[in-house]
């Protein structure tokens, strides 16, 4: 049994063997960081729409302005409409506008230093990517979306796979902050309008 031969076998099984663990190992490494990444663009997204949602919804409902063309017709009309400031590519743009530094810095007190720059990349990523169908989607879904957890959802799970739902799951439940809604940001303009008023009311 100790023949070259058989010496010979063992060597070659046991070189095999090392190699086919190597490559166990390798694979193993990859998924570990495509989980990683896909954990980082995840949440990235989320904190994102979340922003976004806050600074879209963070002006007067009733502001409204014009578009269209103000180009004169052969009847001396211009082809212009008034619709809500919400519901325009002109304030969208200024939404995404510095998006990323924007979110970076609302969660400078929950992402880990060493983390920023690796939420702040995943982050342009996604904006460099999507910038065109995000603009498209604050204009003509804004409706559709009345909260930025349905804006996530719709944004990072159903038109872009950055999330899968479970795993958005888990974000929204160990988020502390709590979701802001149109409604609650109304009210708050309103109570800072009544407080202010009543502030003038004592001055004078």
């Amino acid at each position: 049994m100790n023949s070259p031969v058989y010496i010979l076998f063992i060597i070659l099984f046991t070189i095999l063997q090392l190699i086919s663990s190597q490559e166990t190992l390798s694979t193993d490494n990859t998924n570990i960081n495509k989980r990683r990444k896909q954990d980082v663009y995840c949440a990235a997204c989320k904190s994102m729409c979340e922003t976004i949602f806050r600074d879209m919804n963070n002006v007067d409902p009733n502001e409204r302005v014009q578009v269209g063309s103000y180009r004169v017709d052969g009847h001396g009309h211009q082809k212009l409409k008034d619709v809500p400031i919400i519901e325009t590519s002109y304030h969208a743009e200024n939404v995404v506008e510095n998006l990323c530094s924007k979110f970076i810095n609302d969660a400078r007190e929950v992402i880990p230093s060493p983390l920023k720059n690796l939420y702040e990349h995943a982050c342009d990523d996604i904006l460099e990517e999507h910038h065109d169908s995000l603009i498209d989607l604050l204009v003509t879904q804004n409706k559709s979306t009345p909260t930025s957890r349905q804006l996530t959802e719709l944004f990072c799970v159903e038109m872009n796979q950055y999330c899968k739902i479970n795993q958005l799951e888990e974000l929204f439940k160990s988020s502390s902050i709590p979701t802001p809604t149109p409604s609650s940001l109304v009210e708050d303009k309103q109570e800072e309008k009544e407080e202010a008023n009543e502030q003038n009311k004592n001055e004078l």
